[in-house]
């Protein structure tokens, strides 16, 4: 009988956990766009965790011209200090009352939420690795884009050969483990819908089996394409 009473304890405590955690959905601010909020969006997709994607509008004077960008309701919040607790910027996370910034903790703290952040701290530790490793490729390209030359040869060689040290550090079947993971979802953004030129970023990792098929099995999953039909179609 103490054993049995234990155990209905445990249960009501447990249902009593997943009703807070559907209670207190989670408010994803960001632009009306993909950007550094989509890898985020991504894993909130896959698990199907019902969140609210705040999504903040602009406009351009002339298209294609940031020093023209209008964006009325962003400069409102951010004179009102709403946009604090990330300087000033965007995305922003609202969680339990509790708001809080940077696209990166933002992608850690939701990856911890759903399950998608490893079964044990060395695995978390390998899939932040990963995550900071494509990191590092993004802004290698970043230097490299503003010369045509520079961003030929990023793609050509500069690309291929790092990320060909970081199928070295995958421990698959997915990029770290037997589940997907927000490094699976990174790296789907990454190549995927990082860069203009979705064909070069792909070639770019042929060399790489681990890396191509967890992309490859990241897009193919049902409730990411039920996701890329569903969200609104932004300018970037």
């Amino acid at each position: 009988m103490p054993m049995r009473r234990s155990l209905t304890s445990v249960l009501i405590s447990s249902a009593f956990a997943m009703a807070a955690m559907e209670n207190s959905r989670m408010k994803l601010s960001y632009f009306d766009a993909r950007g550094v909020a989509e890898t985020t969006r991504y894993m909130l997709a896959v698990t199907k965790t019902p969140y609210e994607d705040f999504r903040y509008g602009f406009t351009f004077g002339t298209p294609g011209d940031f020093s023209t960008v209008q964006r009325p309701e962003f400069d409102a919040a951010k004179a009102a200090g709403k946009l604090d607790a990330n300087l000033g910027r965007l995305p922003l996370l609202e969680v339990d009352g509790q708001v809080f910034g940077q696209s990166k903790t933002i992608e850690r703290f939701v990856a911890k939420r759903v399950g998608m952040m490893g079964a044990t701290p060395v695995e978390e530790a390998q899939i932040d690795c990963i995550c900071e490793h494509l990191r590092d490729c993004k802004d290698k390209y970043m230097k490299a884009k503003t010369n045509p030359e520079t961003k030929a040869a990023y793609f050509a060689t500069e690309m291929p050969e790092f990320m060909a040290k970081v199928e070295k550090t995958c421990v698959g079947p997915w990029l770290c483990g037997s589940k997907c993971t927000l490094a699976d979802a990174a790296a789907f953004v990454f190549v995927k819908e990082f860069f203009d030129d979705v064909e070069s970023s792909t070639k770019a990792i042929a060399g790489c089996p681990k890396i191509s098929a967890a992309v490859e099995a990241f897009g193919k999953l049902p409730e990411v394409l039920a996701w890329q039909q569903k969200r609104p179609k932004t300018m970037f």
